[in-house]
């Protein structure tokens, strides 16, 4: 196995899921919406016609941030074990590629297969039970 292309192919990954990740993080959400839209309030005239419109606006959004925004949470479990699937995933087709054996090709597809479903499912901030499953 060629490990210069792997290593290559590892570090254009690692790189393209640091850009995705601070392009999801620096993105306005809920208090740094209403803040904003609040500014803007600020600096309309008094007599303008869509000031009521978007203080109903922020009223809206202040509610849904204290309703929903706040209970949302990750399933951390769900996570762990979706990410102990992965490294299960990667070391057998790591021993697959170093050793051979078809069947742990199979079971390293069966692994990623649930460990990227699991990921899917337990990652994304959603609202919860005490058991972490979704509302």
């Amino acid at each position: 196995m060629d490990w210069k292309a792997f290593a290559t192919f590892a570090v254009g990954v690692i790189g393209l899921l640091g850009v995705l990740a601070q392009r999801s993080y620096n993105r306005a959400r809920g208090r740094d919406r209403a803040k904003a839209d609040l500014d803007l309030l600020a600096l309309l005239p008094e007599d303008s016609a869509v000031r009521a419109e978007l203080r109903d606006h922020i009223d809206e959004t202040i509610r849904h941030i204290i309703s929903v925004e706040d209970t949302e949470r990750r399933d951390p479990f769900g996570i762990t074990l979706a990410s102990a699937f992965l490294l299960v995933s990667a070391g057998l087709v790591y021993w697959f590629v170093e050793h051979g054996g078809w069947w742990l090709a199979v079971g390293g597809a069966f692994f990623f297969v649930f460990g990227l479903v699991g990921l899917a499912a337990d990652a994304p901030r959603r609202q919860r039970d005490a058991r972490g499953r979704r509302v």
